[in-house]
């Protein structure tokens, strides 16, 4: 049973059965940093599972570590956009994240990370067709250059969300599927054994964009399994 809950227009909450909450951000909002912080300490949980691997943490906590090293241009102008985004905003990529350790460290509760290596995605993209690199260099590009004259509206951002992820999808269909089913999936199973694994609250801090999907695919999954056990007993014949 899923219970969704509306909070401000850059953040979801959705209720998955009785232990588990995804929440949805927008990464580059500061709100959303201190939604995430704010239902860490409220809800105290046993687990607070991450969007993240222990490298990309490493980075958040290190940005003067960090290194774009294996992921070409084109990862290069996004990783950019994203952080120019977040300077506009007041809060850099993946502040939502620190915000979410942060709360985990205060209320006792274990981080766990969900996502597939930053490696192993960087590796895939570079076997992305040529047509995909073109598409995505030049947009990156593009949007980086109209950005500061545009504005960014965070609302925006949420608003027919479905419709943005079809287009996306139509428009690099290969990279949509590395950077959405491949790692959904596995974000799926890193949850559903999580949830095999404890008895307490769960929270699941991911992308807006990955919500829906995740939460349709964690409804039919049993959270804990089911043991069915019996005791028979017999007695020698004649007594």
């Amino acid at each position: 049973m899923k219970e969704k809950t509306k909070v401000p227009v850059s953040s979801a909450i959705e209720k998955i059965g009785d232990r588990l909450s995804l929440i949805g951000t927008i990464h580059v909002d500061p709100k959303s940093a201190s939604f995430v912080r704010e239902t860490i300490l409220r809800l105290r949980p046993e687990v607070v599972a991450l969007e993240l691997d222990e490298g990309r943490l490493a980075a958040l906590e290190n940005p003067g570590r960090a290194t774009g090293r294996g992921g070409g241009g084109s990862f290069l102008a996004m990783m950019l956009l994203e952080r120019f985004a977040g300077e506009m905003t007041g809060s850099p990529p993946g502040s939502e994240m620190l915000r979410a350790v942060e709360a985990a460290r205060a209320v006792g509760a274990r981080v766990q990370f969900i996502d597939l290596p930053i490696g192993m995605t960087l590796g895939s993209l570079r076997n992305l067709p040529l047509k995909e690199k073109v598409r995505l260099g030049v947009d990156s590009l593009v949007s980086m250059a109209l950005l500061p004259f545009g504005g960014f509206n965070l609302s925006k951002l949420t608003e027919n969300l479905e419709e943005q992820l079809g287009l996306f999808r139509l428009r690099y269909p290969t990279l949509s599927r590395l950077l959405l089913d491949v790692r959904e999936e596995h974000m799926v199973a890193k949850i559903r054994d999580i949830m095999y694994s404890t008895t307490g609250q769960v929270i699941a801090v991911v992308g807006f964009g990955h919500m829906k999907s995740l939460a349709k695919s964690l409804a039919s999954i049993k959270m804990k399994p089911t043991y069915s056990t019996s005791i028979t007993w017999s007695l020698p014949a004649g007594r």
